[in-house]
């Protein structure tokens, strides 16, 4: 996009970015600051309009030539170039009118009105042939200048000519002043040879490096043109800065070629052995490598190491021979060098990517063992080890390999055991792992083993119980080498059950933990079929045995209640207990645990943590445990029983504590906020009881007082009547009437 002036908005297709920036500018350094933060932008370091505009920031001025920053304001007159796609191609070509060259230079978007300003009909402009200079017109796009006469030579002086020279001048033009600069620098180059040839087949590259720029025109041998080019008139070399030809005198008698049009571009393979039993055949492809090796001699070099017998394959590939004897002066690693001998000179390719002298090494096996019979496929991985086809895998001192090679990469090897010729399986004492690579001496991985295993096995004499839930696991001891996703199976009621294995390590000690199934609980102990399987070498085997093996499985467990006994130091926990859960595992302990629910954990939070008690006897009717030592059970009203499930454990059943109510009351008054509570009740009863004594007392004296005055009456009565009663008339009141009378009143 040409836009007409700089601003601070950047106009991209489909985005409009707005930059907050304060600009200085100079003819040698632009300084870009942002808010808050300092950064520098040197746009005119971008010799292009296509370099130019690829940075967002800058800007290419068509009028001046030159990249500046895009936001600058002291350019608004300017034109600016800000997308590549937009950026004027010129193209330069020398033909032949009459008997003179003419250089002729069509732009490619002269209809644009930036462009068409500039390089109009009015324009004054000269071309600039290495010192001398030539005026040039334009007309409809076209710039054109005639240069110099064509030199025409006799067939008889051609023939005295071995080569058809190749002259190079370095070609620019001044528009009004400035000198236009081409996105392509090959474009800064015209070049004729001694005599016409116009069926040259050439290949043109540019680079620069070393403070230098670099300009080679390489051209096939043409049997009209008898040799186009020569070496020392191929290439033209000058200061990157001043612009200064070097003569041939001066020119390097050798250089590298960094040019992206002559590369090497690959080199099989790219690592060969160390130490070599056998020499090896290199292949490498370099572009256009026909025009640097026409009718000249190569030179290869892989890592300082010599590589002979340099062939031709095609035009873009050569090959070689690597000797299996290494050269003194041969590294680790390094580049491969192609070099193109002249008489006088040479210019060498360097690949990009490293090659290695390499030692194959193991650092892993998968799997580690496999059956007697054979036919396991192996994994060895590590680095190089398809640095040769001849590759041999032992295991210890063997004589034969034991494994067959199917497919080989460079950090992979996948072989199939061969079968063991005693038919026996030895354990570890097969291995180590031992790599012969070249029909050399090998190398032993100690710690890389392989095993062959028997098929596994089930020792006799072993007696499988558990319960109906399944809680209680089975430890099965045998030889389970080599075997995964172990399972137990129980024939019941005419279906087969699974339960899953594990081969797991006690104390030494390789046993099968096993989870059986789930059924319901039976009336009595039932005896059922069982069986194990295991995968092996990727097939489910079933585990031999030599006397059929049964599963008791006895009726789940009952729980009841527990107590505390010994002041803290003793939980019972009555219930039924069957004879699977009195058995201890391999290491000692009992296959449940007991934990003590409503205490803190240990270290005070409130997290998962439980407090368990330590199971140390388990008997029909009760299961004692040891809480840690220090607890105090006073609040522990249940506790849980819980067994091993996967990771984590599960709970089986709640059991609670005898004697509950009581309990639960202690409790509570154990609390803080119960206290004054508590301690009022206290008091307020006490009050009470010695309110109701008072009253007790107080009620027993007044009895006692009428008992003792009712007693004294009838005494007195009974002498009354004995002594008087002949002198009573009939109103007067008899001894019984009156005591009557006085009971009467009493009452009241």
């Amino acid at each position: 996009m040409i836009v007409n002036k700089c601003s601070y908005w950047i106009l991209l297709p489909f985005t409009i970015v707005s930059l907050t920036l304060s600009v200085e500018i100079n003819t040698d350094n632009v300084h870009l600051t942002g808010s808050g933060s300092s950064e520098e932008i040197n746009c005119t370091t971008y010799n292009s309009c296509r370099q130019c505009a690829d940075v967002p920031v800058c800007g290419w001025i068509i009028e001046k030539q030159i990249c500046c920053l895009y936001s600058n304001q002291s350019l608004l007159e300017s034109s600016i170039v800000v997308a590549k796609e937009f950026c004027t191609e010129y193209n330069v070509s020398l033909t032949t009118i009459d008997t003179d060259y003419w250089i002729k230079v069509v732009v490619s978007n002269i209809e644009e009105n930036s462009v068409n300003n500039f390089l109009n009909e009015h324009a004054f402009i000269n071309f600039h042939v290495e010192d001398k200079i030539y005026n040039a017109s334009i007309n409809n796009g076209v710039m054109a200048s005639k240069w110099v006469k064509v030199d025409v030579l006799t067939d008889r002086i051609r023939k005295t000519h071995k080569i058809n020279p190749l002259h190079i001048f370095y070609f620019l033009i001044i528009v009004n002043g400035v000198k236009l600069k081409f996105n392509d620098p090959r474009d800064h180059y015209i070049s004729y040879h001694s005599w016409s040839c116009p069926k040259a087949d050439c290949s043109i590259t540019y680079w620069e490096s070393d403070s230098r720029k670099y300009y080679c025109k390489w051209c096939l041998k043409n049997d009209d043109c008898r040799i186009a080019a020569k070496q020392q008139d191929s290439c033209d070399i000058r200061n990157a800065t001043n612009n200064a030809k070097m003569v041939r005198k001066t020119v390097p008698s050798s250089f590298d070629v960094n040019g992206p049009d002559l590369a090497i571009e690959s080199v099989k393979p790219d690592v060969l052995l160390f130490t070599r039993n056998t020499s090896s055949m290199l292949y490498i492809t370099v572009k256009n490598h026909r025009f640097l090796s026409d009718d000249e001699s190569t030179k290869v070099t892989v890592s300082g190491q010599d590589c002979s017998k340099v062939t031709t394959v095609d035009d873009r590939t050569i090959k070689c021979t690597v000797s299996y004897y290494n050269d003194p002066t041969m590294s680790v690693e390094g580049p491969v060098v192609v070099e193109y001998a002249y008489n006088t000179t040479a210019v060498r390719l360097k690949s990009a990517q490293t090659f290695k002298f390499v030692v194959p090494s193991v650092t892993g096996v998968n799997p580690t063992c496999g059956p007697v019979t054979g036919g396991t496929r192996i994994e060895l991985t590590g680095q190089y080890l398809n640095v040769t086809t001849e590759v041999g895998v032992f295991f210890n001192s063997m004589s034969t390999p034991m494994c067959k090679i199917k497919e080989m990469t460079r950090d992979r090897i996948s072989c199939v055991t061969m079968p063991l010729a005693d038919g026996k399986g030895r354990g570890a004492d097969v291995g180590p792992l031992l790599i012969v690579v070249d029909k050399m001496k090998g190398t032993f991985y100690r710690k890389k083993k392989f095993s062959y295993v028997s098929e596994p096995t089930v020792l006799d004499g072993q007696v499988f119980a558990g319960i109906a839930s399944g809680d209680v696991p089975l430890i099965v001891r045998g030889d389970f080498e080599c075997t995964g996703n172990q399972q137990m199976y129980v024939d019941y009621k005419g279906t087969t059950h699974y339960g899953l294995c594990a081969v797991r390590d006690y104390n030494g000690t390789k046993a099968m933990y096993c989870r059986p199934p789930k059924f319901d609980s039976p009336a009595k102990t039932t005896e059922l079929p069982l069986g194990f399987t295991a995968e092996m070498d990727g097939k489910v085997v079933r585990m031999q045995k030599n006397t059929p093996i049964h599963y008791l499985m006895y009726r789940d467990p009952v729980y009841v209640d527990f107590e505390v006994y010994n002041q803290n130091y003793t939980v019972h926990v009555n219930g039924l207990f069957p004879d699977p859960m009195q058995r201890r595992q391999l290491d000692g302990s009992y296959y449940f645990e007991v934990a003590l629910l409503g205490l803190q954990p240990p270290d005070g939070d409130d997290d998962d943590d439980v407090t368990l008690c330590l199971v140390i006897e388990v008997t029909d009717s009760y299961v004692k445990c040891w809480p840690p030592s220090g607890t105090s059970l006073a609040g522990v009203l249940e506790i849980a029983i819980v067994v091993p499930d996967g990771q984590a454990k599960r709970t089986v059943v709640v059991v609670p504590r005898r004697h509950k109510q009581y309990h639960q009351i202690l409790k509570s008054m154990q609390k803080s906020q119960c206290l004054i509570g508590g301690f009022s009740v206290l008091i307020v009863c006490v009050i009470a009881v010695m309110f109701s004594v008072k009253k007790i007392r107080d009620h027993s004296k007044r009895y006692t007082r009428r008992r003792y005055m009712s007693e004294l009456r009838n005494i007195t009565a009974g002498i009354e009547d004995s002594s008087d009663y002949l002198l009573q008339d009939s109103n007067t009141p008899s001894a019984g009437q009156r005591l009557t009378n006085e009971r009467k009143k009493n009452v009241k």
